[in-house]
């Protein structure tokens, strides 16, 4: 059932079989998934029900999201999806900043999980890179330890290290000149 439901899906994206097919075979798979027919045991509903998944849902997105592969005379033309338009970065910062899943964040600019993802991870290495500046500056204007612990929220331990990581790069520096 799996392998029927991937090949319809990548028949439907246009990925497989011959080029001067690829329309066709995209069409066919456009009516299989949009037929609503309980009745065949291979129909889109009746494999997603046997698999576990939500037949609506998943037609939904798939119709949706499919590029449309037209004919040109009777044969079938070279698709490619339109370029989607890039975000700003800062309105994704803002989101993930806000707490948004990724997931949600990904939906709402139409990019991908990872693309979101790596920018949360660079969001986080200047985040964190903002506060360590922050607490050293903290610690030199005479916070305690546990006091910048209790503010930041992390263990003494930890604000002791990020303290100490400017030390070393201070002293570094001194004997480089």
């Amino acid at each position: 059932m799996r392998a029927v439901l991937e090949d319809a899906i990548r028949c439907l994206a246009g990925e497989i079989g011959p080029t001067r097919e690829r329309a066709q075979l995209a069409a066919d798979a456009r009516e299989w998934v949009a037929a609503r027919d309980a009745r065949w045991p291979f129909s889109f509903d009746n494999i997603c029900d046997g698999m576990g998944f939500d037949s609506g849902s998943l037609r939904e997105r798939l119709l949706r999201n499919a590029p449309v592969i037209p004919f040109a005379g009777g044969e079938p033309s070279v698709v490619r999806r339109e370029k989607r338009h890039r975000p700003a970065e800062d309105d994704i910062v803002k989101m993930i900043r806000s707490g948004q899943p990724l997931r949600v964040v990904a939906e709402t600019f139409g990019i991908s999980v990872s693309k979101v993802s790596i920018l949360s991870c660079g969001l986080a290495s200047r985040l964190k890179a903002e506060r360590d500046d922050q607490i050293r500056s903290l610690r030199q204007a005479g916070w305690t330890h546990r006091a910048l612990a209790a503010h930041f929220g992390l263990s003494r331990i930890r604000i002791l290290r990020i303290c100490a990581r400017r030390e070393e790069r201070e002293e570094d520096s001194r004997t480089a000149a």
